[in-house]
């Protein structure tokens, strides 16, 4: 550590992330991948509020995207794009309550007390996806994947993701665009931590997946991602209960 990362230490101007706490548990980041983040400043929070609209999911997604951006900083040779879109969430609000300097609390309903009551978003009650001692087995520690069936599953990065969705919009004005809609883009989950993909490389991967396979493999692969499906699931758990977050955190007001 620096002699300026030591006073931003002192002074609590930067905060480092516990990977493990994260909803992909670090499972899929190598050992020395390394997040910190910092307070967003008011300019950031102006821009996050403008012309916010509750249902458009992309547009919120691209704010959350743009604070996580400006906000964090990696450990060397990885960046932004580096980061699985399934924590992109969980750094945010970690950012909003380092920004603020308080915890997020959501209300629920305990059928316990029979009353509305509140709960903290935090590592605490984050409920994580359990992994079980038979697929612990087939991870590997050194490529931080998991091998089932001879596929090598992971989980997709905000680089790839952001890579397809420039691929698609690119693809919105063809006269044929209406056939990207019935595709499946499963191979996401078998891209090796990729932090970027080329066109060529998804159109030969759409070909491959959607095509190419036979309907045996592409089963294995629907397995695979449904084995995984509650490592893309934000809920909280508190005295056995498990507390939806569905609509239940305004991200729109997050700030105030």
């Amino acid at each position: 550590m620096n002699i300026a990362n030591i006073i931003k230490s002192l002074f609590n101007l930067e905060r480092k992330i516990d990977i493990k706490s994260l909803p992909s548990q670090g499972l899929f980041y190598k050992d020395d991948f390394k997040i910190t983040i910092k307070r967003a400043n008011l300019n950031d929070i102006k821009e996050y509020e403008k012309d916010y609209i509750n249902n458009d999911a992309s547009l919120v997604i691209e704010k959350l995207k743009k604070i996580v951006k400006k906000n964090s900083k990696f450990s060397s040779n990885y960046n932004f794009d580096d980061i699985k879109s399934i924590d992109i969430i969980f750094i945010f609000l970690e950012i909003v309550k380092f920004t603020k300097g308080k915890s997020i609390k959501i209300k629920y309903f305990n059928e316990n007390t029979n009353k509305e009551e509140n709960i903290e978003f935090s590592s605490t009650y984050f409920n994580y996806f359990k992994i079980g001692d038979d697929l612990l087995s087939k991870y590997n520690n050194e490529l931080k994947e998991f091998n089932i069936d001879g596929y090598r599953f992971t989980l997709p990065s905000v680089g790839v993701e952001n890579c397809l969705y420039n691929y698609l919009m690119n693809k919105s004005g063809d006269e044929d665009s209406h056939i990207y809609a019935k595709y499946n883009y499963n191979f996401l989950y078998f891209l090796s931590g990729k932090r970027k993909i080329t066109t060529s490389e998804i159109e030969n991967l759409v070909q491959i997946f959607n095509f190419d396979m036979g309907v045996d493999e592409q089963n294995k692969i629907k397995n695979i991602i449904k084995i995984f499906k509650p490592l893309n699931e934000y809920s909280l758990k508190k005295e056995g209960k498990v507390i939806s977050l569905n609509s239940k955190i305004n991200l729109e007001k997050i700030w105030r």
